[in-house]
This record gives C-alpha cells, sequence and structure tokens, in this order.
C-alpha cells in the first residue's frame, strides 16, 4: 500500500524544499512542504473481494509553508500541483491511474502568526495495488 512516505520521497526527487515532513510539521522552519492524509471513503473492492480489486486510493493533502513572498509561495505551490494534476507517475513502485484533485489549483490558507504564506493541495491518487517491477 501507498504510504505518506512514498509520496514525499517521490515529490523530494522534483521538488527543493528546506524541510519534508509526513503527518505534521514545524511552523518555524520556512521553504516547509508536508504531506498528510487526507480522509477518504474512495476505495472500491470489485465483486469477488479484494483479490479481484486492482486499484487503490491513497487520500494526501500538502501543506506549503514557504516565505513572506506570496508570489514566490504561490509559484511553489502551483509547481507541486502541477507534479499531480492529469499525471500518472510511479510513486513508491506503484502505477498511478490518476490524481482526482479537489481543487482547480492550490488553496491559499493565508499566512501563520509570522507572515509565512501557505498553501494546501488536496488530491486523491488512484493507484495499481501491484508493485511495478
Amino acid at each position: 500500500m501507498m504510504t505518506l512516505k512514498d509520496v514525499k520521497d517521490w515529490m523530494k526527487e522534483n521538488v527543493k524544499a528546506d524541510v519534508w515532513k509526513i503527518g505534521t510539521y514545524d511552523n518555524s522552519k520556512d521553504k516547509t512542504i508536508c504531506v498528510r492524509n487526507l480522509s477518504s471513503n474512495r476505495n472500491k473492492l470489485a465483486i469477488g473481494g479484494l483479490s479481484n480489486t486492482g486499484t487503490a486510493v491513497k487520500g494526501i493533502s500538502i501543506v506549503i509553508h514557504w516565505n513572506k513572498n506570496p508570489d514566490e509561495t504561490e509559484r511553489m505551490a502551483q509547481s507541486i500541483y502541477e507534479l499531480f494534476y492529469g499525471q500518472k507517475p510511479v510513486i513508491g513502485d506503484y502505477q498511478v491511474i490518476k490524481c482526482d484533485m479537489r481543487n482547480d489549483e492550490p488553496v491559499s490558507v493565508g499566512t501563520d502568526d509570522k507572515g509565512i504564506y501557505e498553501y494546501v493541495i488536496e488530491t486523491w491518487i488512484t493507484y495499481q495495488r501491484e508493485k511495478e517491477d
């Protein structure tokens, strides 16, 4: 099964950030990206049960806690969004079938108490349950 670490490690190959976290993050560090679970009820069992079910779904929420420059932060969020939107990468040895984005673009959640801009990207990743060779 695909994990948050799988997603984080794949993103690290494509995005330069100072700090990478899964689950939770320390907002005292600029240029931080955190990958968290997104609750979901999208997995469906095929008729015949799990052995006949070829796909699974991993819901993820990505927090981009960047810097005090709103344009730089938005551009970073857009570049991360583009890694998923319409793409079918291999993440953690699992072939992605589709990324179902929750929103049409990264969502600004404003600034933290230190004026650091933040964005959130949410997607459900449908992937093949069998790992790629």
